[in-house]
């Protein structure tokens, strides 16, 4: 919890913060995504009933790349921009007393700003689709010279056969 009192009883004043964050394992597109070295960090600015947070959420996510299943760590810097009040809103966390719960506000920036997939890095050539090996470790030759699958070369077929009977 984010200690605001300071903000409250200094209106108009930023108030650098900085805290730690733990996040559980989230399932999110398919996986189960892991949290690390969570740290949001910003300035706090109080008015009469509210608190304006301007912050960053710096976080190692733990995943697994898409394209060849390797374990893969993600370094994100989220912004965080919130307004915690004592009567919650639409637009507003809820002030409970001088505390504000700013993990909720970072973990949904957080999950707004997460790839839909994940890969281990750019040049990451997958699997092989024909034994499986992890292409950036174990070339297999599999598909050298191979066309491999085409799953709509039936469409050409019948693409070709319509040409001739015009």
């Amino acid at each position: 919890m984010l200690d605001v009192s300071k903000a409250l009883s200094n209106p108009g004043a930023g108030i650098p913060f900085e805290m730690p964050l733990e996040f559980e394992p989230t399932f999110f597109m398919g996986e189960t995504l892991g949290f690390e070295n969570a740290l949001v960090s910003g300035v706090m600015t109080g008015e009469t009933d509210m608190v304006s947070v301007n912050s960053r959420l710096r976080v190692t996510v733990k995943a697994h790349c898409s394209l060849c299943l390797e374990a893969t760590d993600l370094d994100m810097d989220v912004p965080v921009d919130c307004v915690f009040a004592r009567e919650e809103g639409e637009d507003t966390y809820p002030l409970e007393g001088y505390r504000a719960d700013i993990s909720r506000a970072a973990f949904e920036a957080l999950i707004s700003e997460l790839p839909m997939r994940f890969v281990c890095r750019e040049d990451c050539k997958g699997l092989c689709p024909v034994c499986g090996k992890n292409r950036n470790t174990d070339p297999c030759g599999c598909l050298e010279g191979a066309r491999g699958p085409r799953p709509l070369e039936a469409l050409s077929v019948l693409l070709h056969n319509n040409n001739e009977e015009v």
